[in-house]
Order: structure tokens, then sequence, then C-alpha cells
């Protein structure tokens, strides 16, 4: 999988591997390969985000969505701090985008997320409770700890691993799609997300995300950093505006140098009404 992979990021995933020989306990968010690239750990921002995201929703819903399916391991000690700054992190992004959305984030009934970090943001999906279908893309390892996170953690939500080409895509599940079986499966989604694994990847595996039309998608969440990423912005934002009615970008302004790319509303081909 070397196209999909930036050469950057083979010393992480050599230290993942190192994390499941030697056996993967509960507080596997301690270790520092993933705390230092799935985890948001800059408090600075992290107290940004909260000032939004308390007033995004009522107090007792941001805490169901933020602990919902958690176990005692989750909710204490160095994890505990983790896990409340990594979904807090995650519900701005989707506040954010639920601004230019203009509708609720919790009406997205179906996702297909590339790159899911430890699957914390399906979990989130999870958590809404309207959730129909959610795909996540990824390496084969990172498939395995999603694996293992979201079968303890999502709320009456199952979860699918692609074992096989033709394993298939199970509707009501979060499936996780190891990207060996990505040309079998066709996953399609509402909602296209990724926070910044996209823009994490070589210019090959982007070029192959774009040449699937977005999995169907009808909207897109993508996160970036202005020095790492495989595209032209200029470029980028003119494409997407060939088949989205809206596109945006939008500065994180505590994060500077980091930007979303927003687009909903597909345009209609031509010759059909």
């Amino acid at each position: 999988m070397r196209e999909f992979v930036h050469p950057a990021w083979e010393d992480n995933i050599r230290a993942f591997e190192s994390l499941f020989l030697d056996g993967l306990g509960v507080r596997f968010l301690d270790h520092p390969t993933i705390s230092g690239t799935m985890v948001m750990t800059d408090r600075k921002a992290a107290a940004a985000e909260w000032k939004f995201v308390k007033d995004w929703r009522p107090a007792e819903t941001v805490r169901e969505y933020l602990g919902g399916g958690l176990s005692v391991e989750f909710l204490e000690g160095k994890q505990r701090v983790a896990t409340a700054m990594n979904s807090v992190n995650h519900l701005y992004h989707l506040g954010r985008f639920e601004l230019f959305l203009g509708r609720p984030i919790e009406d997205v009934r179906t996702v297909v997320e590339f790159g899911g970090g430890y699957g914390n943001m399906a979990r989130l999906f999870c958590n809404f409770g309207s959730l129909r279908q959610y795909v996540i893309i990824d390496l084969p390892l990172f498939c395995c700890l999603q694996y293992v996170y979201l079968s303890a953690t999502s709320k009456d939500v199952g979860v699918h691993l692609v074992d096989s080409p033709d394993a298939g895509i199970r509707a009501g599940a979060v499936n996780l799609l190891p990207l060996q079986f990505l040309d079998d499966a066709e996953p399609e989604g509402e909602l296209f997300l990724s926070t910044w694994a996209l823009s994490e990847c070589p210019a090959t595996a982007y070029s192959h995300i774009r040449g699937r039309g977005w999995f169907g998608a009808d909207e897109l969440l993508i996160g970036f950093n202005d020095l790492w990423k495989p595209w032209d912005t200029g470029e980028f934002v003119g494409s997407l505006g060939e088949t989205f009615l809206r596109v945006a970008t939008e500065p994180l302004p505590f994060l500077p140098g980091n930007h979303y790319i927003h687009a909903a509303g597909k345009r209609t081909p031509p010759g059909r009404w």
C-alpha cells in the first residue's frame, strides 16, 4: 500500500506494529505514537474549541456525545484528558461544518471517512443515535485498532471488519475497510470526511480518492495543513466548484496554517433535470 503512505509515516507504522505485538491494552492512548499522531494535544487550541462546543449543544447532550460508550478506563487519569480533548476536537470540526451545512450534523446518516485514527469520530456519530452506515477507509493495521476500540465503545451499532474482497459493506454498521479491498468494495455516504489524513497522503492516494467521486457524497469536510498537502488548494477548490453548489475554505484561527475545505449540494449533471 505504499502509494497510500507518505514516507514520513513509515516509522509511525512500525511503532504501531510493535504496539500490537507487545500487547494492546485499554490505555493505548498513552502510547507516544498514538498520542502524537491521533490525539489533539494542544491545550490552548483545545480550550478555544471547548468554548465553541459547550455552546453548540445543551450540556447534557455534549456530555453524552463525549462520554457515551466509554469504559471507566477512558474516563480517568491521563486517558480521560486525552479522550476529552480529542472528542472536543472532533465535535468542533463537526460543529464548524454544521454552520456551513445549514442543518444539524446529526441529520447525516451515512458517512465515508478516509483515515479514521483509532475510531473516535465514528464513535461520536454512533452517539448521535441516527447513524445508518459508516465506512472508515484505512491501512489494515489501523483498521485493526479501530475494530478493537469501536467494538468496545460504539453504542447500539455493529462493527464490521471487511476481511476479504467479497465481504462487502454492511448496512447498519461501522465498516472498517482496509485499503487493499477498496477497489473491491463500493462504499457510499452522504458525507465524505477526512480530517488531515488525506492531506498527509501522497498525491497518488489523493488522485485515487478524487477519482472515485468522493464515493457519491453530497457533502465534504476535509481538514489540511497548508504546508503538508498533495494538492494545489486553488485548483482543488475550483474543481469542487464544478461538482458542488457551495464550496468554501475556512481557517482554524487557533491552529495557524490549517484550513477546512467544505462542500455541499451536488450540481445536476448536464442533460439531466
